[in-house]
């Protein structure tokens, strides 16, 4: 009788102990379902941003250079200096079947646009939409230089003998931002500029041009720090 009451006992301890989890188990378990850290890089640490714009026009390619500075969260005060050249809107180009050279029947000047504009930049959607996508509103103001060149010399010659316009012009746009590396930014962008001048330059002979408004799909490069 005693035999197998002591047998017994055995067997039941033996049972316990096998279905009381183990020390790792339980630590193990202790880290199941502990949140993930957020590894992703932080964007709004480096403030600063210098590149370059590539642009394309209704006039052919432009290139630029702008610089940004946050000054809160959403909004960042930039600076942006462009070149590109300005063209008549019933301009025509021609080859000639002769010698292969591209003409323009009319043409007496080529005209390069620098505006120089300090704008405001605004971060929209910030807190609905994640880093990796950053959609911004902006718009600046500045003198603007425009430069006439005579068309029927070479270029290489032409700006000694050319002459530059000055006034102020505008822009208004719109773009976004892609990813979350905080060491470069890359983005694109539309930009319409205003640039009216107070008196008219010919690109066509006798036809004189005092609106010099254009429109501009930005790509844009640029370090961060």
């Amino acid at each position: 009788m005693y035999r197998t009451i002591i047998l017994l006992s055995v067997c039941l301890a033996a049972v316990a102990s096998a279905q009381e989890p183990n020390a790792t188990a339980r630590a193990d378990s202790q880290y199941a379902f502990l949140p993930v850290k957020d590894i992703a890089p932080d964007t709004t640490d480096k403030p600063n941003s210098v590149g370059l714009d590539i642009m394309l026009g209704n006039s052919g390619f432009g290139m630029g250079f702008f610089y940004r500075q946050a000054i809160s969260s959403t909004l960042s005060w930039t600076f942006s200096l462009s070149a590109s050249e300005a063209k008549a809107p019933n301009e025509v180009d021609y080859i000639d079947p002769f010698t292969g050279q591209k003409f323009v029947p009319g043409k007496i000047n080529q005209l390069f646009v620098f505006p120089a504009m300090f704008g405001l930049q605004y971060r929209l959607f910030k807190d609905q939409l994640t880093d990796t996508f950053r959609p911004y509103v902006y718009g600046g103001v500045g003198p603007n230089a425009i430069f006439a060149a005579p068309y029927d010399v070479p270029l290489s010659t032409s700006f000694s003998r050319g002459r530059g316009y000055f006034g102020l012009g505008a822009y208004i746009g719109g773009g976004a931002y892609f990813g979350t590396d905080p060491n470069s930014l890359i983005g694109i962008s539309v930009r319409y500029y205003i640039l009216p001048m107070s008196h008219g330059i010919e690109s066509l002979q006798n036809e004189p041009m005092a609106n010099f408004n254009t429109f501009f799909i930005t790509f844009n490069i640029a370090t961060q720090y």
